[in-house]
């Protein structure tokens, strides 16, 4: 097993570039694996005598590029959650969770119920909230800006709600800042880059997931740049930065190893190359996961028992159908 750093209390600070979503995170995993600091999470378990069950976290500040989201293989053979439900979260299928503004700040310091969530991605993007039920579209607002001035570097959309997240329990926002900036190529074409900044990211299980959804989002919003531009309009390179990119001490089992249980570590089952070959092209995972899962949202009991209102199920009606159409890269 690799040894974490302590580097006498300095968060070490990693650059990771990838071709494709795989390879940025099989480099990742190994940068973080072998050079992350070890330091403990508020996540830790104990046992009854209050000593730690986990080892600590490793732990970096990373800045990965991943230089074409949609090369394929696209999906890494690892995941940790429905991508095609993922995918459907990102674009707003249970935004109509959130509780509202007004009441949030009453119920700031207590509990929420399981049905009640402080935020979503989309809503904080699409609909970031303010007192008196007044939200703002900062994605449409980040779009318009693009399709008026390519160049801009003010296209940017926050998760930050200052006066509701510092007093949140928990679920304060992973994700914090996105920004879209699109250069032209040596042809005159827009390119839609994709920047985002993360507080806080789960790298074994939850980069991958994250990236598919992410990026699936940025090629939403490339075709939204070139309808209303008029501009041919291209997905371009991804980067995202984390302030604390981490490996769970309760998953130094599955990533490192562990030879008294006879489980083998992450990189005894790949390397880079095998990594990538065991990764599913779009068009596999399309047909395997990305529309089977969100056809069964579709389905009677589905929709009772998450109770979707009318507008979730048009919102996954349109994703089938889209995809199934070929509108979006998946």
């Amino acid at each position: 097993m690799a040894k974490a750093t302590q580097n006498g209390g300095r968060i070490p600070t990693l650059h990771i570039v990838g071709d494709s979503i795989p390879q940025a995170y099989f480099r990742a995993m190994k940068a973080v694996w072998e050079q992350g600091l070890a330091i403990r999470t508020e996540y830790d378990r104990k046992d009854g005598a209050g000593k730690y069950i986990d080892p600590p976290s490793r732990d970096a500040r990373v800045l990965i590029e991943v230089t074409d989201p949609f090369a394929q293989p696209r999906f890494p053979p690892i995941s940790f959650c429905e991508i095609g439900t993922y995918i459907a979260e990102i674009m707003g299928l249970k935004d109509y969770r959130v509780v509202p503004f007004d009441k949030l700040k009453e119920a700031v310091g207590g509990e929420l119920s399981a049905q009640e969530w402080p935020y979503t991605y989309h809503q904080r993007l699409f609909a970031h909230p303010g007192d008196g039920g007044v939200c703002v579209d900062q994605i449409a607002l980040a779009v318009d800006r693009v399709v008026r001035t390519p160049y801009t570097r003010r296209a940017v959309a926050t998760t930050s709600v200052p006066n509701i997240d510092p007093f949140l329990v928990e679920d304060i926002p992973c994700l914090r800042e996105v920004q879209l900036r699109c250069p032209e190529d040596a042809d005159g074409n827009l390119v839609l880059n994709m920047n985002t900044m993360w507080r806080s990211r789960d790298l074994y299980k939850a980069w991958g997931d994250n990236l598919i959804a992410i990026t699936f989002l940025q090629g939403v919003l490339a075709k939204k740049i070139e309808k209303l531009s008029g501009r041919k309009t291209r997905v371009g390179s991804y980067a995202d930065y984390s302030c604390s990119l981490h490996i769970y001490g309760q998953d130094f089992a599955a990533v490192g190893g562990n030879v008294d249980r006879g489980l083998q570590s992450f990189f005894d089952t790949f390397d880079e190359e095998t990594f990538i070959a065991r990764s599913l092209d779009s068009e596999v995972a399309l047909d395997m996961l990305v529309l089977p899962q969100l056809r069964g949202l579709l389905t009677d009991r589905q929709i009772e028992q998450w109770g979707f209102p009318p507008a979730s199920v048009e919102l996954v009606e349109s994703l089938v159908a889209d995809l199934e159409t070929g509108v979006y890269l998946a």
